[in-house]
Protein backbone atom coordinates (compact mmCIF):
# COMPACT_ATOMS: atom_id res chain seq x y z
CA UNK A 1 0.00 0.00 0.00
CA UNK A 2 1.16 3.34 -0.62
CA UNK A 3 2.98 5.17 1.83
CA UNK A 4 1.13 8.69 0.93
CA UNK A 5 -2.75 6.50 1.04
CA UNK A 6 -5.39 8.64 2.19
CA UNK A 7 -8.05 7.03 4.30
CA UNK A 8 -11.27 8.86 5.07
CA UNK A 9 -12.49 8.05 8.78
CA UNK A 10 -15.53 8.57 10.31
CA UNK A 11 -13.85 9.74 13.49
CA UNK A 12 -11.71 12.73 14.21
CA UNK A 13 -8.83 13.26 16.80
CA UNK A 14 -7.89 16.52 17.94
CA UNK A 15 -6.50 18.30 21.16
CA UNK A 16 -9.12 19.70 24.12
CA UNK A 17 -8.18 23.25 23.67
CA UNK A 18 -11.39 25.29 25.17
CA UNK A 19 -13.47 24.78 27.52
CA UNK A 20 -16.41 23.36 25.68
CA UNK A 21 -13.48 20.75 24.42
CA UNK A 22 -13.01 19.97 28.25
CA UNK A 23 -16.57 19.78 29.04
CA UNK A 24 -17.24 17.24 26.21
CA UNK A 25 -13.87 15.46 28.11
CA UNK A 26 -16.00 15.03 31.21
CA UNK A 27 -19.20 14.05 29.04
CA UNK A 28 -17.69 11.18 27.99
CA UNK A 29 -15.84 10.11 30.73
CA UNK A 30 -18.79 9.83 32.62
CA UNK A 31 -20.85 8.08 29.95
CA UNK A 32 -17.95 6.12 29.16
CA UNK A 33 -17.68 5.26 33.04
CA UNK A 34 -21.61 4.52 33.88
CA UNK A 35 -21.74 2.10 30.76
CA UNK A 36 -18.67 0.14 32.09
CA UNK A 37 -20.10 0.05 35.79
CA UNK A 38 -24.17 0.91 35.84
CA UNK A 39 -24.53 2.37 39.35
CA UNK A 40 -20.79 3.51 39.81
CA UNK A 41 -20.63 6.95 41.36
CA UNK A 42 -21.32 9.49 39.15
CA UNK A 43 -17.37 11.06 37.09
CA UNK A 44 -16.32 14.58 37.87
CA UNK A 45 -18.13 17.22 36.55
CA UNK A 46 -14.89 19.61 36.83
CA UNK A 47 -11.45 18.28 35.53
CA UNK A 48 -8.91 16.45 37.60
CA UNK A 49 -6.01 17.75 39.00
CA UNK A 50 -3.95 16.22 36.70
CA UNK A 51 -5.91 17.60 33.67
CA UNK A 52 -4.61 20.90 34.65
CA UNK A 53 -0.94 19.89 35.06
CA UNK A 54 1.35 21.94 32.66
CA UNK A 55 3.06 18.29 30.91
CA UNK A 56 -1.08 17.44 30.50
CA UNK A 57 -2.53 17.56 26.74
CA UNK A 58 -5.63 16.00 26.25
CA UNK A 59 -7.26 13.96 22.82
CA UNK A 60 -10.71 14.54 22.22
CA UNK A 61 -12.28 11.79 19.53
CA UNK A 62 -15.30 13.14 17.69
CA UNK A 63 -17.91 11.91 14.93
CA UNK A 64 -16.64 13.85 11.76
CA UNK A 65 -20.86 13.89 10.71
CA UNK A 66 -22.23 16.02 13.97
CA UNK A 67 -18.76 16.64 16.55
CA UNK A 68 -20.85 14.06 18.71
CA UNK A 69 -18.09 13.61 21.65
CA UNK A 70 -16.74 9.46 20.86
CA UNK A 71 -13.92 9.46 23.27
CA UNK A 72 -10.97 11.13 25.03
CA UNK A 73 -7.25 10.35 26.22
CA UNK A 74 -4.79 12.02 28.56
CA UNK A 75 -1.43 12.08 28.05
CA UNK A 76 1.37 13.25 30.19
CA UNK A 77 4.68 13.74 28.93
CA UNK A 78 7.59 13.23 32.07
CA UNK A 79 9.94 16.48 30.43
CA UNK A 80 7.15 18.96 31.60
CA UNK A 81 6.26 17.28 34.96
CA UNK A 82 5.18 14.31 36.76
CA UNK A 83 3.99 10.75 35.85
CA UNK A 84 0.95 9.69 37.51
CA UNK A 85 2.22 6.46 37.55
CA UNK A 86 5.24 7.64 39.67
CA UNK A 87 2.49 8.23 42.85
CA UNK A 88 2.24 4.52 42.65
CA UNK A 89 5.55 2.73 41.57
CA UNK A 90 9.14 3.96 41.64
CA UNK A 91 10.51 3.98 37.95
CA UNK A 92 13.33 1.51 36.67
CA UNK A 93 16.54 3.52 36.12
CA UNK A 94 16.37 2.39 32.77
CA UNK A 95 13.18 4.48 32.04
CA UNK A 96 14.18 7.26 34.02
CA UNK A 97 16.80 8.18 31.59
CA UNK A 98 14.40 8.47 28.80
CA UNK A 99 11.73 11.05 28.41
CA UNK A 100 8.14 9.01 29.00
CA UNK A 101 4.28 9.84 27.75
CA UNK A 102 2.02 8.60 29.97
CA UNK A 103 -1.73 7.51 28.53
CA UNK A 104 -4.28 7.48 30.75
CA UNK A 105 -8.01 8.23 31.10
CA UNK A 106 -8.65 6.31 28.03
CA UNK A 107 -13.03 6.97 27.68
CA UNK A 108 -14.45 5.43 24.65
CA UNK A 109 -18.77 5.77 24.45
CA UNK A 110 -20.17 3.09 23.29
CA UNK A 111 -21.01 2.39 20.04
CA UNK A 112 -20.89 1.02 16.38
CA UNK A 113 -17.54 3.12 15.94
CA UNK A 114 -16.17 2.09 19.39
CA UNK A 115 -13.21 -0.10 18.13
CA UNK A 116 -12.03 2.54 15.56
CA UNK A 117 -11.98 5.05 18.27
CA UNK A 118 -9.62 3.30 20.34
CA UNK A 119 -7.12 2.56 17.25
CA UNK A 120 -7.74 5.99 16.56
CA UNK A 121 -6.84 7.84 19.93
CA UNK A 122 -3.67 4.98 20.55
CA UNK A 123 -2.49 6.06 16.84
CA UNK A 124 -2.20 9.75 18.00
CA UNK A 125 -0.75 9.01 20.99
CA UNK A 126 1.69 7.40 19.26
CA UNK A 127 2.10 10.31 16.61
CA UNK A 128 1.97 12.88 19.62
CA UNK A 129 5.14 10.95 20.72
CA UNK A 130 7.03 10.96 17.62
CA UNK A 131 6.90 14.59 17.44
CA UNK A 132 7.66 15.34 21.03
CA UNK A 133 10.28 12.90 20.79
CA UNK A 134 9.40 10.89 23.11
CA UNK A 135 11.37 7.41 24.23
CA UNK A 136 9.20 5.38 25.64
CA UNK A 137 5.38 5.13 25.74
CA UNK A 138 3.57 4.25 29.74
CA UNK A 139 0.01 2.60 30.31
CA UNK A 140 -1.13 0.90 33.45
CA UNK A 141 -4.24 -1.28 32.77
CA UNK A 142 -6.09 -4.07 34.72
CA UNK A 143 -6.11 -7.68 33.78
CA UNK A 144 -7.42 -8.86 31.77
CA UNK A 145 -7.27 -5.83 29.74
CA UNK A 146 -3.53 -6.01 29.30
CA UNK A 147 -3.91 -8.52 27.14
CA UNK A 148 -5.03 -6.29 24.58
CA UNK A 149 -2.08 -3.85 24.87
CA UNK A 150 0.11 -7.21 24.91
CA UNK A 151 -1.63 -7.49 21.53
CA UNK A 152 -0.38 -4.38 20.56
CA UNK A 153 3.20 -4.66 21.30
CA UNK A 154 3.07 -3.46 24.98
CA UNK A 155 5.31 -4.86 28.10
CA UNK A 156 5.70 -5.16 31.56
CA UNK A 157 7.66 -1.96 32.53
CA UNK A 158 8.25 -3.54 35.75
CA UNK A 159 10.58 -6.03 37.47
CA UNK A 160 9.37 -9.29 37.77
CA UNK A 161 6.11 -8.28 35.91
CA UNK A 162 5.24 -6.48 39.03
CA UNK A 163 1.58 -5.79 39.94
CA UNK A 164 0.69 -2.83 41.82
CA UNK A 165 -2.56 -0.50 43.31
CA UNK A 166 -3.71 2.46 41.20
CA UNK A 167 -5.12 3.36 44.57
CA UNK A 168 -2.39 3.22 46.19
CA UNK A 169 -3.80 0.70 48.54
CA UNK A 170 -5.92 -2.69 48.31
CA UNK A 171 -5.45 -5.38 45.92
CA UNK A 172 -2.74 -4.88 43.26
CA UNK A 173 -4.37 -5.34 40.25
CA UNK A 174 -2.59 -3.18 37.36
CA UNK A 175 -0.03 -3.74 35.35
CA UNK A 176 2.58 -0.83 34.12
CA UNK A 177 3.40 -1.56 30.52
CA UNK A 178 5.66 0.35 27.92
CA UNK A 179 6.18 0.38 24.37
CA UNK A 180 9.38 2.44 22.72
CA UNK A 181 8.16 4.77 20.40
CA UNK A 182 10.25 3.28 17.33
CA UNK A 183 9.85 -0.03 19.02
CA UNK A 184 6.07 0.14 17.97
CA UNK A 185 7.14 0.30 14.13
CA UNK A 186 10.09 -2.40 14.70
CA UNK A 187 7.39 -4.86 16.18
CA UNK A 188 5.12 -4.54 14.12
CA UNK A 189 6.97 -5.13 11.21
CA UNK A 190 8.79 -8.06 12.36
CA UNK A 191 5.45 -9.19 13.55
CA UNK A 192 3.53 -8.80 10.61
CA UNK A 193 0.87 -7.35 12.77
CA UNK A 194 -2.83 -6.88 11.10
CA UNK A 195 -2.43 -3.17 12.42
CA UNK A 196 0.55 -2.19 10.69
CA UNK A 197 -0.79 -0.73 7.86
CA UNK A 198 -3.33 1.11 10.19
CA UNK A 199 -0.62 2.70 12.34
CA UNK A 200 1.63 2.98 10.46
CA UNK A 201 1.42 3.50 6.26
CA UNK A 202 -1.84 4.80 6.13
CA UNK A 203 -2.43 8.69 6.20
CA UNK A 204 -4.97 9.71 8.22
CA UNK A 205 -6.00 13.52 8.05
CA UNK A 206 -8.50 13.63 10.39
CA UNK A 207 -5.53 13.00 13.53
CA UNK A 208 -4.87 16.86 14.14
CA UNK A 209 -2.60 17.83 16.35
CA UNK A 210 -1.77 21.14 14.83
CA UNK A 211 -4.74 22.92 15.18
CA UNK A 212 -4.01 23.96 18.91
CA UNK A 213 -1.20 26.33 17.38
CA UNK A 214 -3.78 28.85 16.30
CA UNK A 215 -7.43 29.35 16.80
CA UNK A 216 -9.83 27.05 15.84
CA UNK A 217 -12.60 28.58 14.14
CA UNK A 218 -11.76 31.88 15.40
CA UNK A 219 -12.79 30.08 19.18
CA UNK A 220 -10.66 31.71 21.68
CA UNK A 221 -9.22 29.60 24.74
CA UNK A 222 -11.60 30.38 27.51
CA UNK A 223 -10.56 31.42 30.66
CA UNK A 224 -10.32 28.87 33.25
CA UNK A 225 -10.53 26.33 30.88
CA UNK A 226 -7.70 23.20 31.83
CA UNK A 227 -3.59 24.18 31.25
CA UNK A 228 -2.75 22.88 28.07
CA UNK A 229 0.73 22.64 26.89
CA UNK A 230 1.66 24.93 24.05
CA UNK A 231 1.78 23.30 20.30
CA UNK A 232 3.61 25.05 18.50
CA UNK A 233 7.50 22.90 18.57
CA UNK A 234 4.98 19.66 18.52
CA UNK A 235 3.50 21.17 15.05
CA UNK A 236 6.94 22.00 13.67
CA UNK A 237 7.87 18.53 14.14
CA UNK A 238 4.86 16.80 12.94
CA UNK A 239 5.67 18.58 9.57
CA UNK A 240 9.09 16.84 9.26
CA UNK A 241 7.99 13.32 10.18
CA UNK A 242 8.24 10.49 7.97
CA UNK A 243 5.94 8.04 9.57
CA UNK A 244 2.86 9.78 9.71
Amino acid sequence: MPADTAHHLPVTIRVAATEVDLRKVLAVRAEAGHCIEPGAPVAPSSPENWDQRPNATLLLAESRLDGEALGSLRILASERGRLMVEDRVDLPASLRTGSLAEASRLAVRPGRNATLVRLMLWKAFHRYCLAAQIDTMLIAVREPVDRQYEWLGFHDALPGAMRFSPAGGGAATHRLMKLGVFEAHERSTHAGHPLHDFFFVERHPEIDLLSPVGERNGARRAAGAASLPDHARIAAQLAELAIV
